[in-house]
């Protein structure tokens, strides 16, 4: 992140009773491979990922939901910015909130609608059946969308500028025409073979130091020690695993 040092404010969601739908189709793992593999099997095609700022944020709420933070939660150079002290009530700050913010259930499902409104007219729309899968009327380029990272396929260069040049009026956007991170994925392509390699590098380690896991002192590649075959001996029991 550029900003490395940031302050989210987050509705606490968990106290919301909102009536309506909240939950948002997003891509799955299985999707986002098939849909890499549609990209290395198509003449042409490449990928581009899109990192699509504020995505949650701004949504119109169709009706407005309230919180209240402490005074002594808020940092002064706030309060003196936006003379908050005037309308404390009690040491409290009462917020009309009548746009989208993080812990809002409904943000995510709003969000997703603002999109495909903003979308539907330039010929793009979601997928029946396949959730967080997008195509175009006529065009061919697609796109898989997880949150608000965005997994596209195109053929035409100016497809995918084009499509990249609605998203800008509306939300900032990082760009990576390399297409090599994903969701925490790493990908290599070879468009010339026609191979995509996918790989997590240094999970494996990171989640060792995480679980405070020792190394062992030789390599075992199973969960308990392999059992060697007994031909003619029956029955042969599998040793109790204690794994």
């Amino acid at each position: 992140k550029e900003e490395v040092e940031r302050t989210r404010l987050t509705v606490g969601g968990n106290l919301i009773n909102y009536p309506d739908r909240v939950n948002a189709p997003t891509a799955d793992v299985t999707t986002l491979k098939i849909h890499i593999n549609d990209i290395i099997s198509t003449p042409h095609a490449k990928c581009v990922m899109w990192d699509v700022g504020n995505y949650y944020l701004k949504s119109p709420l169709p009706r407005p939901e309230f919180m209240r933070i402490r005074v002594t939660d808020i940092p002064q150079e706030i309060m003196d910015e936006y003379d908050l002290a005037k309308k404390a009530d009690d040491g409290w700050i009462y917020i009309q909130i009548q746009k989208g913010m993080y812990g809002l259930p409904q943000s995510g499902y709003l969000a997703n609608q603002l999109l495909e409104d903003r979308l539907k007219p330039h010929g793009f729309y979601q997928t029946r059946h396949t959730p967080g899968y997008w195509r175009h009327h006529t065009k061919n380029i697609s796109f898989v969308l997880v949150v608000d990272d965005f997994a596209v396929k195109y053929v035409n260069l100016q497809d995918a500028q084009d499509l990249l040049a609605i998203l800008k009026n509306y939300y900032p956007v990082k760009v990576d025409w390399e297409a090599q991170l994903y969701c925490g994925i790493t990908i290599d392509w070879d468009y010339v073979q026609r191979k995509a390699t996918l790989s997590m590098p240094g999970y494996i380690s990171t989640m060792l130091k995480e679980l405070n896991h020792p190394m062992p002192k030789k390599p075992q590649h199973a969960p308990h020690p392999y059992i060697p075959i007994q031909y003619g001996t029956q029955p042969q029991l599998a040793a109790h695993d204690t794994s």
